[in-house]
């Protein structure tokens, strides 16, 4: 049986600590096919990625990827659980028997994910109600700390989601030893315009010198116009738009800076990374009803390849399919995934879905 290794990552943007980790996968593991599951144009914590989804595929498949598999925005942009199980879902039907993760601490993940589990009637994790504060304390008694280590959280949530769906999947795991290199870090570095040269690959380098590095700065007057222009009831109609925070959005709108709206919508209740995501669905008009839908309908979505992931989808397209271009058989399931890309052009006018075909390592794209 072949060892198809799968792993999520952002790469927002591809770091040194990024090659580091898919040269590890390969030094300990040995796989004969890597395949990253990578966010679209949006990530998790509700912003922007710094690089288009085009370019970034590029660059990890110039760094040791096989196979990079976009993640749709309506797993991209949610909490850890539900991101978790978009990711899962199409590591499985990629044909994925071992997922590999980073961790802070070695942990037996299998088993704590099984304890959570048997606990599941006692405690729902419902992003609706519960606070932050409520679920680090969860976790917290497994041994685990949300906010100092990010990367369990997740981990976690992986193993719990293949658990449950019964993907025949085994865990690897990496453990991260103090990391100089770090995203966030980089984003900025790269807002202060200081030097991230010693932090990231030339491809990356080359690829955010020429390219308009997009963020919520660019994106702000166009939320407070749809803050300021739609009803009251049009805002409550938005995917995860609850408890009157319509309202809240409507009075906080006329601050400078998204930032600054940020903080001051922020309570114990609500945490920047829950607000962020809700301000990106007010951006993006998302309506609980597409996400349904787009849960509905999952397909797989290939952003780039080389030689081995290349002959590894011809095998696999026996089983399943792929979407590798966009023409109107495909609209109407990307629908929502074609808006929010749409959104985004609006700073640098590239198109990022019809035209636009996987990257090739060793061929030049249009």
């Amino acid at each position: 049986m072949q060892k198809i290794y799968g792993f999520v990552a952002e790469f927002n943007p591809f770091h040194n600590g990024h090659k580091k980790f898919i040269n590890e996968i390969k030094q300990k593991f040995h796989p004969d096919v890597l395949i990253a599951v990578m966010s679209g144009n949006y990530v998790q914590r509700g912003d922007f990625a710094v690089l288009d989804k085009w370019k970034r595929a590029q660059i990890a498949i110039e760094n040791g990827i096989d196979l990079v598999v976009e993640l749709p925005f309506s797993y991209a942009v949610q909490p850890a659980e539900l991101f978790a199980k978009g990711a899962t879902s199409l590591l499985n039907d990629l044909g994925v028997n071992n997922i590999v993760f980073g961790t802070e601490n070695d942990l037996d993940f299998e088993s704590i994910a099984l304890k959570m589990l048997n606990l599941d009637t006692e405690f729902k994790q419902d992003y609706k109600r519960n606070s932050a504060s409520n679920l680090n304390e969860f976790y917290k008694s497994f041994g685990i700390d949300v906010l100092e280590s990010p990367n369990q959280l997740l981990g976690i949530n992986y193993v719990q989601q293949i658990l449950k769906n019964d993907y025949r999947i085994h865990v690897k795991t990496i453990t991260r030893q103090n990391s100089s290199y770090s995203a966030t870090k980089i984003r900025q570095n790269l807002h202060d315009e200081k030097s991230i040269s010693d932090l990231v690959p030339d491809s990356t380098l080359k690829a955010l010198k020429n390219d308009k590095i997009i963020s919520w700065d660019d994106f702000f007057p166009f939320l407070k116009y749809r803050i300021v222009s739609d009803s009251t009831s049009d805002l409550h109609n938005v995917y995860q738009m609850v408890e009157g925070l319509e309202n809240k959005f409507k009075k906080e709108i006329s601050t400078k800076e998204f930032e600054s709206f940020i903080n001051a919508v922020k309570s114990k209740r609500y945490t920047r990374s829950r607000l962020r995501r809700l301000s990106m669905y007010t951006l993006i008009n998302v309506k609980e009803s597409e996400i349904t839908f787009a849960y509905d309908n999952p397909y797989l979505r290939v952003l780039g390849f080389n030689n081995v992931g290349q002959n590894y989808l011809k095998k696999l397209r026996k089983q399943t399919g792929f979407i590798t271009k966009v023409g109107k058989n495909e609209q109407d399931i990307l629908g929502l995934e074609i808006r929010a890309d749409n959104i985004r052009r609006l700073i640098d006018n590239r198109e990022q879905n019809f035209g636009k075909i996987p990257f090739m390592e060793g061929k030049i794209n249009a």
